[in-house]
């Protein structure tokens, strides 16, 4: 029921290593049916994407066409079009799935995941010698007994282009368990993991594999350190557009690209743009003070339909991919880019009372921003601060207590407490689980007159509060202690970088 040669073939209950050949996939219906008239098409089996192996020019698209032996033999008028022939698992036609005679019932790895199936394809492909009977299903036995962490059940996928992501500590010659599984299967000589992960690639349907890296959470960048599998290996040298590490990933009809080996992408916050892009007024103007490659700033634009958006991006690499982005969705006559630190550049562009809303989207804490937030909002109107942080979720009322006390001490110290403008946290979002019992959540502050909110709260002489779930307002504490996220040297959440330079130039002014 398995069978395993040099010519790599391979049988299971689901399909067979066969003869194809490999035609454009705009040929296919023509070929097909000139095969079957000619009585050379194999229809036990249905045509499938090439595999890992296959002999063809990259990026090509192309499909493998099951034949019988007498096909590769003969000569005929669509035999100029074939582009290559060969040897590859083909699954079997409806007709035979429907016919038990025909399945394999005796299959000792048809209990396998999609993921060991991979692994076992892709060890199977790259064999450089026959094996036995026993051997194979001694290979099989240990894939099965593979930790999780070695060979997960899932594995992500990113962008349109679907590549693949490896987590960090999956499939790695340090592990032993792993590294034991190779050497059987493949010789401890072996070294050609190109090959390797290029089947693991086909069999997956994927055309490029990454390996997660780790985020240095203390990084001011946050640089991503997600490294190439294949068809490159490791960090190019090059960036942009058309590289190996660039990438688009689409999300409610935003296009947005950049290079995945540089820049950190999180999936997890698509629930928080979309209500971005929903809370943005049409001809609002916004400030960005955090803009990466245009998470919230692309949502305000494309779908909050807002005047214009000052982006501010301190990393250079994701300030190019910002305005590549901004050009690609078709809004860069509405947005300014601005390179630097939010806090400086902020102040040399005079970016003060003139904005509506202000994202302040950067974990594991925003507040370093916020002294800057507070000045940029508009003093006539007032205006919307959306704070994002990393919470303890038994610190959450203090947190929110404190956040807007926090703000209000910074609309005192730019002078406007003869002006009586109040701090409301009107709703808290929760976005995403950063770690056990710590939740990424967004607070949605107004800073500004009482009476643009009057008719909804009664704020009984008090500037500063938080909106409860059953609508009311409660006054903020005199009294609160910092929560253990708030930017101090005792805090279990750190952001260190921010507080290395003790100038007021530059770090001062936002403490």
């Amino acid at each position: 029921s398995f069978e395993l040669t040099k010519s790599s073939m391979l049988q299971d209950d689901m399909g067979a290593t066969v003869d194809v050949i490999y035609v454009l996939c705009r040929h296919a219906k023509t070929v097909k049916v000139s095969l079957e008239k000619e009585g050379l098409l194999d229809k036990q089996y249905r045509m499938t994407k090439p595999s890992g192996d296959a002999s063809l020019e990259a990026g090509t698209s192309c499909i493998a066409i099951p034949v019988t032996k007498e096909c590769l033999e003969k000569e005929s008028d669509w035999t100029p079009i074939i582009l290559s022939v060969g040897r590859q698992y083909c699954p079997y036609s409806s007709s035979v799935m429907g016919n038990n005679k025909n399945k394999q019932t005796n299959n000792f790895w048809s209990d396998l995941s999609t993921i060991q199936k991979a692994l076992l394809t892709s060890l199977i492909q790259c064999y450089p010698r026959e094996h036995s009977s026993k051997l194979e299903r001694e290979i099989v036995q240990r894939i099965k007994r593979l930790k999780l962490t070695t060979c997960p059940k899932k594995l992500e996928v990113i962008g349109d282009d679907h590549t693949l992501v490896i987590p960090r500590g999956s499939f790695r010659l340090d592990d032993k368990d792993f590294d034991s599984l190779c050497s059987l299967a493949l010789g401890k000589e072996f070294c050609d993991w190109n090959k390797f992960w290029k089947c693991f690639a086909a069999f997956m349907s994927s055309p490029r594999v990454v390996r997660r890296g780790d985020i240095d959470p203390e990084s001011g960048i946050r640089e991503s350190s997600h490294r190439l599998l294949w068809p490159h290996e490791g960090q190019p040298e090059e960036t942009g557009q058309g590289t190996p590490g660039w990438i688009t990933v689409t999300e409610q009809g935003i296009r947005q690209s950049f290079d995945m080996t540089r820049i950190m992408f999180s999936r997890g916050n698509i629930t928080e743009k979309i209500r971005f892009g929903k809370l943005v007024q049409e001809g609002e103007t916004v400030l960005d003070l955090y803009a990466g490659i245009g998470y919230y700033t692309l949502p305000a634009l494309v779908h909050g339909k807002a005047r214009h958006v000052y982006a501010c991006e301190w990393n250079e690499q994701a300030a190019n991919a910002l305005t590549y982005n901004l050009a690609a969705n078709g809004v860069e006559s509405r947005a300014t880019v601005l390179v630097g630190d939010c806090r400086q550049v902020t102040r040399e562009h005079n970016l003060v009372d003139m904005f509506d809303r202000v994202s302040l989207g950067l974990l594991p804490s925003s507040e370093g921003g916020w002294r800057t937030a507070v000045k940029a909002l508009r003093r006539d109107t007032g205006g919307w601060l959306h704070i994002h942080g990393n919470v303890p979720d038994r610190e959450l009322h203090v947190w929110k207590n404190w956040t807007c006390k926090r703000l209000l001490s910074f609309v005192e110290d730019k002078g406007d407490s003869l002006l009586d403008l109040v701090v409301v946290c009107k709703r808290v979002e929760r976005v995403k689980s950063y770690a056990p019992q710590i939740h990424h959540y967004v607070a949605d502050v107004f800073v500004g007159p009482p009476g643009k909110l009057s008719t909804q709260f009664n704020f009984r002489g008090h500037r500063a509060g938080v909106v409860q779930e059953n609508g009311e307002f409660r006054p903020c504490p005199l009294e609160i202690e910092p929560p253990s996220c708030a930017l101090s040297s005792d805090g279990v959440l750190h952001q260190n970088w921010m507080m290395e330079d003790d100038s007021d130039e530059l770090f001062g002014q936002d403490r």
